[in-house]
């Protein structure tokens, strides 16, 4: 498998669980003292649901096989935000002073405005940050349903023109310097945030899009709605590009003897399995089965994962 696993998918349809198998399957195949990162972007997360324990914004060992670990992470994005801004607001105002001709208060007022998404590229950031000395074997990342994340694919371009607008507003106070104080303006901190900036949209953007090392698995269940989403969702991860590699069909129904609601079931997605089939044809698609009790623990979260990843695909190897 992959570096980094991305899961996505219409909301309550198994992202999390899929995910959090995945990373316990791979667990098995890792190195004493190698690690994998559990990493959640979707602001109601759901790893801590998933594996029974308290997670929140911090790094928490939540399983462990022969010396290797999972380490999981539930992102908050606002948070991460509210950093930044603490961080940074000081040569944000630098530059928008430098290239612009509002006083202090039109500055400080821009700067506490949010752009739509910028939390949500933050946690883009602080996985890229985590991911700096590549400690992880693998990341595995857990996302926020499709509407959420189909915004936050398309905020690392912009996100990368508001540096650009930024570097222009330095460029302005560069060329007066040059100009009137007749010396070569030195590099200093404005210059080092956004040589910084640009070096972490370029790794956002080299996680989210490199097939050499990132795959994205799709997750759905076989009824109309959430078909149609997958449908439109994979649409508009190949527009941006990315390497979308395999979906896993959640909650199949199965038919069982004398149960007249199961097979009521089973007739009810039979059409949708056909057209998943159809219209996912060149993706390796995987079954899971309705099962009886809720997928919450390491130990059914494993059954899940060597189901997953064990089982032949029903389409391309």
């Amino acid at each position: 498998m992959k570096r980094y696993l991305f899961f996505g998918g219409k909301g309550g349809v198994g992202k999390t669980t899929a995910a959090s198998a995945t990373a316990l399957f791979l667990l098995k195949k890792l190195k004493p003292d190698n690690s994998i990162l559990l990493f959640s972007t979707d602001p109601a997360h759901s790893l801590a649901d998933s594996f029974a324990v308290k997670i929140g914004n911090r790094l928490v060992q939540v399983a462990e096989r022969k010396g290797a670990k999972l380490i999981a992470y539930e992102m908050d994005a606002a948070l991460a935000l509210e950093r930044f801004r603490a961080a940074h607001g000081k040569v944000l105002a630098e530059i928008a002073e430098r290239g612009t001709l509002l006083d202090d208060d039109d500055i400080n007022e821009l700067l506490n405005l949010s752009l739509p998404g910028l939390d949500e590229v933050m946690s883009l950031f602080e996985l890229s940050e985590l991911d700096r000395d590549g400690k992880y074997a693998h990341i595995v990342v857990d996302t926020a349903p499709s509407g959420h994340t189909s915004r936050l694919l398309r905020l690392p371009e912009v996100f990368a023109r508001m540096v650009g607008a930024l570097d222009r507003m330095g460029e302005k106070h560069r060329y007066m310097v040059a100009h009137f104080a007749r010396r070569k303006a030195v590099v200093d901190e404005v210059d080092l945030f956004l040589r910084d900036l640009t070096a972490r949209i370029e790794s956002v953007r080299h996680l989210l899009y490199d097939p050499e090392q990132t795959s994205f698995t799709l997750v759905t269940i076989p009824e109309a709605m959430s078909v149609r989403e997958t449908q439109r969702y994979l649409e508009l991860l190949r527009e941006q590009q990315v390497p979308v590699t395999d979906l896993i069909v959640n909650r199949v129904e199965q038919e069982h003897a004398g149960c007249v609601y199961c097979a009521a079931r089973v007739a009810t997605q039979r059409p949708w399995l056909k057209e998943i089939e159809k219209s996912f044809g060149d993706l390796k698609i995987h079954h899971v089965p309705l099962l009886s009790q809720e997928v919450r623990g390491v130990t059914p979260l494993n059954r899940i994962g060597t189901l997953l990843w064990k089982q032949k695909p029903s389409n391309r190897s």
